[in-house]
Order: C-alpha cells, then sequence, then structure tokens
C-alpha cells in the first residue's frame, strides 16, 4: 500500500488526466462505430453515457456537497469508465488561522445495472481512485496539501425518463486511505464518511429492447 501511495503522489495529475482522455476516446468511438460490434462473441449491447452528478458527504465533520461527473463505456449491464468529484465548503481552524479544506479526487468507475429496461431497476456502483486534500488559507493559498487514495462503493435505485436519460438515487461509503503529512491532527477518518448521492445519466443505452408495457410497473426482478 504505502508503494502504491507513493506512486499515486508521483504520477497523480498525469495519470488521471491519460486515463480521462482514453475512457472518453473509447467512448467517442463506441458511438461512431457500426452498432453491432463486438469484442465477445456473447456480448448483445455497447453503449456509452455521460453526465453529472452531486453528492452530499461529511468532511471533518461538517455536511457539505460534492459536485463532480464521468462517462463510461456499457457493455451489456456493467459498465466502466472515469470521473472526477470535488468541495471545497469545509473548514478547519489551527493556529489560530481558519483554513478552507479542498477536497478533490478522480479515477476508475465501475458499475452494474440490473433489468435497465424497467422504469424503476437496481443500480450499483463502485469507485477506486486517487485524489488530495489542500488546506488553503485566508488569501487562497495552499498551506498544507497530502494525497490519498479513495474507494466508493454505491448502490440504490434508478429511473428511466426517457430512453436516452435516467436518475440514479444511491447511498454509500467513501472510504480513503494514505492521509499522513496534514496538520491539526487531520486523518483518513476525517474525510471518510457514509454519503447519499443522485447521478444524472445521459447516452445511449445499449439499444435495450424498451417494453411500453413496463411503463407503469415498478417491481424490481432479479
Amino acid at each position: 500500500m504505502k508503494e502504491l501511495i507513493s506512486f499515486v503522489k508521483q504520477n497523480n495529475s498525469t495519470s488521471m488526466k491519460t486515463i480521462v482522455q482514453l475512457i472518453f476516446a473509447i467512448v467517442l468511438t463506441t458511438g461512431l462505430t457500426a452498432q453491432e460490434e463486438t469484442l465477445v462473441g456473447n456480448i448483445n449491447h455497447i453503449g456509452g453515457f455521460g453526465g453529472p452528478f452531486i453528492e452530499v458527504s461529511t468532511v471533518n465533520g461538517e455536511t457539505v456537497a460534492d459536485v463532480g461527473g464521468g462517462g463510461a463505456l456499457i457493455i451489456d449491464n456493467l459498465f466502466f469508465g472515469g470521473y472526477g468529484l470535488g468541495t471545497d465548503a469545509a473548514s478547519i481552524n489551527g493556529d489560530n488561522e481558519l483554513y478552507d479544506i479542498s477536497l478533490g479526487h478522480g479515477g476508475l468507475w465501475f458499475g452494474y445495472v440490473m433489468n435497465q429496461h424497467k422504469l424503476v431497476h437496481i443500480y450499483t456502483s463502485f469507485k477506486l481512485d486517487w485524489g488530495g486534500v489542500d488546506l488553503k488559507n485566508g488569501a487562497g493559498e495552499k498551506a498544507f496539501t497530502d494525497n490519498m487514495l479513495v474507494i466508493s462503493p454505491e448502490a440504490g435505485i434508478e429511473l428511466n425518463v426517457t430512453s436516452w436519460f435516467k436518475v440514479g438515487l444511491t447511498g454509500g461509503y467513501r472510504f480513503v486511505d494514505g492521509l499522513n503529512d496534514l496538520p491539526f491532527e487531520l486523518q483518513d477518518e476525517d474525510f471518510s464518511s457514509p454519503f447519499g448521492k443522485i447521478t444524472f445519466r445521459f447516452g445511449g443505452f445499449a439499444d435495450f429492447d424498451w417494453d411500453d408495457d413496463d411503463d407503469d410497473d415498478i417491481d424490481f426482478e432479479f
């Protein structure tokens, strides 16, 4: 773990930009190719999506709203892609000065969506990423900074608003690890937190067969 954290600290910015660029290139290329092309013979549907999300969590005991967005490639009921998320709403008093806490992270995004042709269905997601925490003084300058690893599983429900627009309501937990250089006794536990999230997904959702008879059916199928 220490070696991985050290690698992330050295390559955080460059690695993140490279991964995000590759992910969106894949999604764009998929949308421009023939719809029936597949990588594996038993894949029936391929699509892609992008969109914003809002996450409510706690940072250093304060309730904050994290704003972010991402995109992913859809293969049947699975998706994988990348995202970014951040907030600077929390603060801390130290050495007779008030510091704004800036939290930002991004990385890989995986998900599984059950029975997505249904009006309301199960939505699950898992994020594995890296980022950093900055403490900024009154002039907005970085006074302290440290890097971290983040794991964020979540689960909930999703609503099909249209065939190209979905809204998800989920809950999960943000696990933070690797913070060792922050002052004022700030630790991983001050940034690890339960969260609630609303996710907006726009795109081509793999051309699933939309059943008009299910418009009023909100039963879950497993």
